[in-house]
């Protein structure tokens, strides 16, 4: 098991393995299949898909059993485990609603779908919007952002990334998925038969958080209808949410991003008013998180594999 198992020749903290029982989901299987095959067959690994939750939750839990008997007790807490059990804690937000620029007066259309601001519809360009955002002090995200990160890439990508707010080298370099996610992000493309010059890239909020912080729901709210029309003149074939605010706004869901990705939803089903195009939602993995969680690479691979069997032959 090398890095994942107890006395491994690095210290650092670890945390009981039961706590792996609250994300029963493909993701958590994915992370520890590297380590099925060389045990005992607990995880049956075919027909996943049709197999229920309780019943994957009963054989991870019978895998983790046998690494008891064997003395295992606890896996290494390493710090993105950790920000997702904190995450875990905290009360589930209510869906953030699309809707008009303005976070006190966002709307979510009847039919409980996204609401378009109409106020936009004049912006026909990407440079319209980015001038409408202007030198933006709609919500307090101003305060912890040096540059505000519109966007980068062809109005005419058939896949467009939406990450979940920019990151601190994004805010210094004034552009989209900068430092060591952004290479990695390089490679996943080119895994793909992409590059990044391929591909539309922007995020759910434009302005950095702060470290280690998250967009608040209003902050979101404030910024989602200039990401919605960024949507609309872009016009992508594959849309791919990297990061779970952006999963779960888009896919107005409360689920976790490991039990939303790797399937498409229908983004014009979401929404109230009228694409020129069907649009497909793909939630994926953000790499900043890969590059914590290395075997969660496989996860990802998959969803790529998926996004380019959506996008035209090259």
């Amino acid at each position: 098991m090398g890095d994942y198992c107890q006395g491994s020749r690095r210290e650092r903290s670890t945390v009981p393995f039961a706590i792996t029982a609250p994300i029963c989901d493909s993701a958590a299987v994915t992370l520890l299949q590297p380590e099925i095959q060389a045990t005992p067959p607990y995880l049956n690994l075919q027909n996943m898909a049709q197999r229920s939750d309780t019943d994957l939750l009963r054989e991870i839990r019978s895998f983790l059993q046998y690494h008891e008997s064997l003395g295992i007790t606890e896996y290494p807490l390493r710090q993105a485990l950790q920000s997702f059990l904190a995450e875990q804690k905290k009360p589930t937000p209510p869906p953030v609603p699309g809707g008009t620029r303005k976070a006190e007066q966002g709307k979510t259309a009847a039919t409980g779908k996204h609401q378009f601001d109409p106020g936009l519809t004049g912006k026909v360009t990407l440079q319209d919007v980015e001038n409408e955002i202007g030198d933006c002090h709609r919500c307090s995200l101003h305060k912890t952002r040096s540059s505000i990160v519109f966007g980068q890439g062809p109005v005419d990508a058939k896949l467009m990334i939406v990450t979940d707010a920019p990151a601190f080298d994004d805010d210094r370099l004034q552009a989209p998925v900068q430092g060591a996610p952004g290479e990695l992000l390089d490679k996943m493309l080119a895994a793909i038969g992409l590059a990044r010059e391929d591909v539309y890239i922007t995020s759910l909020v434009k302005c950095y958080p702060g470290k280690n912080k998250a967009p608040a729901p209003d902050e979101i709210t404030t910024c989602l209808p200039f990401l919605f029309r960024q949507i609309e003149i872009v016009c992508p074939r594959v849309v791919c949410t990297m990061g779970a605010l952006a999963s779960q706004t888009l896919l107005r869901s409360s689920r976790s991003l490991f039990q939303l990705r790797g399937r498409f939803a229908n983004f014009n089903d979401l929404c109230s008013s009228r694409l020129e195009e069907k649009i497909v939602l793909m939630p994926s993995l953000p790499p900043s998180l890969l590059l914590e969680n290395t075997e969660l690479k496989k996860a990802s691979w998959h969803d790529l594999q998926l996004i380019r069997k959506k996008l035209p032959a090259q």
